[in-house]
Formats: structure tokens, sequence, C-alpha cells
């Protein structure tokens, strides 16, 4: 049994956050309006002082760039990030609906924790996958080609056994003058 202790698992999730440091640059452009690697988006809520651009940028990921608004709240020192659609948005789904964020905050989030909520001016759609490679890589296998056993060359089937049990026995054919032998043993 392989036993990971605590601080094995701080060094792990301390590793990561370096490396994921300067991953997305955060670039404050007016009182209420940022970039983060290039794209717009707007501070609509900062509720108790909530919005730190520098943490948002840590805890970003590609996956939120298809969301109309980013709702981030805090609870034990750590930023949570959950994505919200537009009702007019092509991906549109009603459980992650804008009109569902309040609900989100009064049911999921710490009572009276600090949060904000980011306007995506610039949302990308995710790319179209076909249905076929959705699952990753698949083998591709050629069906295996055997002829029958009458067919096959150098070989002999022959019956062995007495009664209602029988075996089948593969000889290897010996090549002689004349007609082909098999070897019995």
């Amino acid at each position: 049994m392989n036993i990971v202790n605590r601080a094995k698992i701080q060094d792990y999730i301390d590793q990561r956050e370096d490396q994921r440091a300067d991953l997305y640059h955060y670039e404050k452009t007016s009182h209420d309006k940022f970039t983060l690697n290039g794209h717009d988006y707007q501070l609509l809520v900062n509720y108790r002082n909530g919005f730190n651009g520098e943490e948002f940028a840590k805890r970003f990921s590609n996956i939120l760039s298809k969301y109309d608004y980013i709702v981030g709240d805090w609870g034990y020192g750590q930023l949570r990030l959950r994505g919200f659609f537009d009702p007019q948005s092509q991906l549109f789904r009603p459980e992650r609906s804008a009109e569902r964020i309040e609900d989100y905050l009064f049911e999921d989030c710490n009572f009276g924790c600090p949060y904000f909520i980011v306007q995506n001016e610039d949302v990308q759609l995710p790319k179209r996958r076909s249905r076929r490679n959705h699952h990753g890589f698949r083998e591709r296998r050629k069906p295996l080609h055997k002829e029958s056993i009458r067919h096959r060359r150098n070989q002999v089937a022959t019956s062995v056994g007495e009664g209602k049990k029988h075996k089948f026995v593969i000889h290897q054919r010996r090549s002689g003058k004349g007609r082909s032998t098999y070897d019995k043993k």
C-alpha cells in the first residue's frame, strides 16, 4: 500500500501552481475592464473586494472561455470559478443560465463570502469534434485472414480418440517423393 502524506501532496500542488503561474497574463485596461491573454472581460460585480486579477489568472482555464459570465467565489482561502451562459448563447443550458447565478451564490457558496461576476466579451466557442474520434485514439484492426484447414499447406488434421470424446491434432506434412505423408506419434 502506497501512502502519500499531506506535505507531499502540498508539494505537488505548489509545483502545479508554479507551472501555471505564467500560463495566463492579466492586464487591467480600465476601472472595470481587463484582458486575459488578449481576450476582453468586464468586471460586473465585486462583492467584498472578491476580485483579484492575479489570482483569477492563476485559476483560469481555457474551458471557461466558452461561458458568457464567470463567477468567482472565495472559500477557505481558495478561489472557485464557475461559468454561466447567456440565454441567447448557442451553448445555452438551463442549469447553467445566467439567471441561475443568484441561486448558485446562495446555495453553493459559503454564506457572506467575497465573490465577483465577470462578463466575457470575447466568447470562444469550442471547436466541433467528430463523434468517431471523441474518445481519443482508436486502433484499427485488420481482420485475421486464415484459410480453412483443408486449404492450409503442409498441415493435416486427424481425429484422435475413441467413443464420445475426440481430439483433433494438427501435424506438419513431410514432403517426400510423390505423395505427402504426415507424422504419426
